[in-house]
């Protein structure tokens, strides 16, 4: 009888492990990072060099046109304001 209460209150207290843990993305868009996950849009498929950019990397570098240039082109590079950009 033992274990089973303690089979109940294992199931009802939940996991400190999984209050630790941080999640994986943000709930906000850091601008020029378009590689930053963030929690309030749908998850990113596979990057292809030359395709359309998601919706994070649009909004990432609204107003900037060389930061989604870099993001579609050049997957990797992130565009440092107030460094020259040459290409990689």
């Amino acid at each position: 009888m033992a274990g089973l209460a303690a089979a109940a209150l294992a199931v009802a207290l939940p996991s400190a492990t999984a209050a630790a843990s941080p999640p994986n993305c943000v709930n906000g868009v850091i601008p020029l990072n378009p590689y930053v996950v963030n929690c309030n849009l749908p998850p990113r498929g596979n990057q292809v060099i030359g395709a359309a950019p998601d919706a994070g990397a649009i909004i990432a570098c609204r107003h900037v046109p060389m930061c989604i240039s870099y993001y579609v082109n050049y997957p990797g590079t992130l565009l440092v304001p107030g460094y020259p950009s040459y290409g990689p």
